[in-house]
């Protein structure tokens, strides 16, 4: 079992879904804050998935998001600790999935609201300082904007330096300080940010240490690290092992949960067939 933890980082991605699950004020201040939005442009809030679904089963680590619909646009929110290779690829898929989800028989294609991917990586996926991209879709050349339909969000956590001293006045980057709240492991980083004369921050340091204390929440991270460790021991065996049954017993629990013959075969060793 996972070693117990005083503070359980928001990097877990069961803390993170709970942190703002439970706590729609602070969704909205990091929506904010990752969108260049005006607070008051925000009104209404509804989370569309609030359960934690089961971690593992048939074959297939399940995926924690957070998934919102917020004044007529669409917003998906992921943590995403392990490096993917093809994550920029596996982004681009999940909005084009959820863009084809919103559109609901006998509605029309300008009837469907903006969607936002907004990903939170724990690792460095672009070659600049920029710790946040957004990318939209614009004509090469005179940068004309196609469509605002569209907004994926990188925010690269390791880019960020985890808070070291008392918050300065002069810093006014509110996202900055959502990334390392994000970051914080030890009680010491928490009590900093909590001197942040940013009523947002100070709440989700004290979200975090009374869902530190849950012990539901703790059980529930328990669960999805053992789910982890099982699921890549499965796959290592399946490996290990190069038998063509175990594979095709992977393959038929990965089609039965909905993944793509795309998404399977990157997950097959190259000399299979």
């Amino acid at each position: 079992m996972p070693k117990e933890r005083e503070i359980i980082p928001v990097t877990n991605d069961v803390m993170f879904k709970a942190l703002f699950t439970r706590n729609p004020d602070l969704l909205k201040s990091f929506l904010v804050a990752t969108l260049h939005l005006d607070s008051s442009s925000i009104t209404n809030i509804k989370i569309r998935n609030t359960e934690l679904t089961p971690d593992y089963y048939e074959g297939k680590l399940t995926r924690l998001d957070i998934l919102l619909e917020a004044d007529g646009k669409i917003i998906n929110i992921e943590m995403q600790v392990a490096r993917k290779e093809d994550y920029k690829e596996r982004a681009l898929f999940y909005w084009a999935r959820m863009y084809n989800n919103e559109l609901k028989e006998g509605e029309t294609y300008d009837e469907i609201g903006r969607c936002i991917c907004i990903n939170v990586l724990n690792f460095t996926m672009f070659e600049c300082s920029d710790y946040h991209s957004s990318f939209s879709v614009r004509e090469d050349t005179r940068h004309e904007l196609l469509t605002d339909r569209m907004q994926i969000h990188f925010l690269e956590l390791p880019k960020i330096e985890k808070i070291k001293e008392k918050f300065r006045m002069e810093n006014k980057d509110i996202l900055r300080l959502w990334m390392q709240l994000f970051k914080a492991e030890s009680k010491e980083e928490l009590e900093m940010l909590e001197a942040v004369p940013v009523e947002a921050i100070q709440n989700g340091v004290h979200v975090i240490y009374d869902l530190s204390k849950d012990e539901q929440i703790r059980e529930r991270v328990r669960q999805r690290e053992k789910a982890e460790q099982d699921y890549y021991s499965d796959m290592a065996h399946a490996k290990a092992e190069g038998r063509a049954e175990t594979y095709k017993e992977l393959i038929a629990n990965w089609k039965a949960q909905g993944m793509t013959e795309e998404e399977i075969r990157k997950l097959l060793p190259s000399n299979f067939s």
